[in-house]
């Protein structure tokens, strides 16, 4: 059974506003807030990151939180929650731990160090730091 959510993607396609059911569990990368300081939208809208763009809908984090996490979705860092279903790998670096989404290019999350060391599965050969500490 999907869940789906009516979403307004951010940015006009061809001048056009595009609204449409987004399928949650098939579809969202992750979902994040629009964040503070933004001078085109009210801070704390969720956001559904999606492989061919963000959308806003006009619900709370928490509710989907609660709902998709027998899903697969769980925070990877305090403002995302993410479709872990959907990572290709986890890369640390120095300047901080991101995952990575299949087929999703160049789209990246944070991932918190306890996130990181949760789920050293998806972690990439070759990254840049081993995991010392967890």
């Amino acid at each position: 059974m999907p869940i789906t959510v009516y979403g307004v993607k951010i940015e006009p396609v061809n001048g056009e506003v595009v609204c449409r059911d987004i399928d949650i569990l098939n579809e969202v990368l992750y979902m994040g807030v629009t964040p503070k300081g933004s001078k085109r939208y009210k801070p704390g809208i969720p956001m559904f990151v999606t492989r061919d763009g963000t959308y806003l809908q006009l619900d709370n984090m928490e509710k989907y939180q609660q709902m998709l996490l027998p899903y697969g979705f769980d925070l990877l860092h305090p403002s995302c929650l993410v479709n872990v279903n959907l990572i290709d790998c986890i890369q640390l670096s120095i300047n901080g731990n991101i995952a990575l989404f299949k087929g999703g290019g160049d789209i990246s999350v944070s991932v918190s160090r306890s996130k990181t060391a949760e789920y050293r599965h998806l972690i990439a050969s070759g990254s840049l730091n081993p995991l010392k500490g967890f």
